[in-house]
């Protein structure tokens, strides 16, 4: 008969101890946290792709656990094989008093993944404000890029955190920041509807009328998908070029004539969009509204006629 308290197995033990480690971290079971480490479990114990039991406890905000981890020794600055660290994780889950105690213990405010990533794009994505400007006070790259030339401000118009856009800017954002795909925040919050970041930035002095890789401006990239024709009427309003094309000569009016509503044909047929305006395959906007099956649509732009 085994007697309970002898390990035969150590290896065995600790695989066990290390997996109620990560599952009491998980769970902000600072007890069982603390009776683990007493019984040695190792506190910079790590799955195989790297991920510790601090970035575990970071990315569920438990705060009492991640201080014990970090009492014990917890390494704040280990990475995961793709460069992931506990502030990241933190930063990312929206966490002010983890962070906090992160950076209180030597993570490093603009410590990036292998994607380039900063803890300040992560937090702008998400929020909330306190811990960006947390993150500004301690030192972050207002317009640190990621590898896809990503900037804070461009995660935060994509994401529709306008009260961290706003801010951003203020702190000196460029609103004309441009990543590698050459887009610009207006063109990506443009693309997703949010109308009051596309205000924010136009009012910020963004170009209107900047053009990414294949053509693609604001006020197309906001007929693209689903439409928000406030988003287009915004767009028109400041200034958009109502007939640029893209790569492959389609227009907004195009776009929005296969997509609809009918609000935004409209919109852009005040500004003078062009009935008669051909892709480079020779379409226009009515076949562009039949393939998209909008007679009402259809019937606006055979009244509207050519231009």
């Amino acid at each position: 008969m085994l007697l309970a308290y002898v390990c035969l197995f150590p290896s065995t033990c600790a695989s066990a101890q290390t997996t109620d480690l990560f599952a009491a971290a998980e769970n902000g079971d600072l007890p069982r946290v603390s009776a683990l480490l007493e019984k040695g479990a190792d506190v910079n114990a790590a799955r195989e792709n790297g991920w510790t039991v601090l970035m575990t406890a970071s990315s569920f905000g438990h705060l009492n656990v991640v201080k014990a981890l970090l009492a014990k020794g917890a390494d704040v600055k280990a990475k995961t094989a793709g460069g992931w660290n506990a502030l990241l994780a933190a930063s990312q889950a929206g966490y002010l008093d983890v962070v906090k105690e992160l950076l209180a213990n030597g993570a490093k405010v603009d410590g990036t993944d292998d994607a380039g990533e900063t803890p300040l794009e992560m937090a702008s994505g998400q929020g909330p404000l306190d811990l960006v400007q947390l993150l500004i006070s301690k030192g972050a790259v207002v317009d640190a890029e990621d590898k896809e030339g990503f900037t804070a401000l461009m995660v935060a118009s994509q994401e529709g955190q306008t009260d961290v856009a706003r801010f951003l800017i203020a702190k000196g954002a460029d609103v004309n920041h441009r990543s590698r795909s050459r887009g610009t925040p207006l063109i990506v919050a443009s693309l997703i509807g949010h109308l009051e970041i596309v205000q924010t930035l136009i009012a910020k002095g963004a170009d209107v009328n900047a053009v990414s890789d294949n053509g693609w401006t604001a006020l197309t990239e906001a007929t693209s998908s689903y439409i928000h024709p406030d988003v287009v009427k915004a767009l028109l309003a400041a200034g958009a070029d109502v007939n640029a094309k893209n790569s492959k000569g389609e227009t907004a009016l195009m776009l929005a004539s296969q997509i609809g509503p009918v609000e935004a044909v409209m919109a852009l047929l005040a500004k003078g969009a062009d009935v008669s305006a051909k892709t480079a395959d020779g379409l226009t906007a009515i076949d562009y509204a039949r393939r998209g099956g909008h007679d009402e649509i259809e019937a606006v732009l055979k009244k509207a006629g050519p231009r």
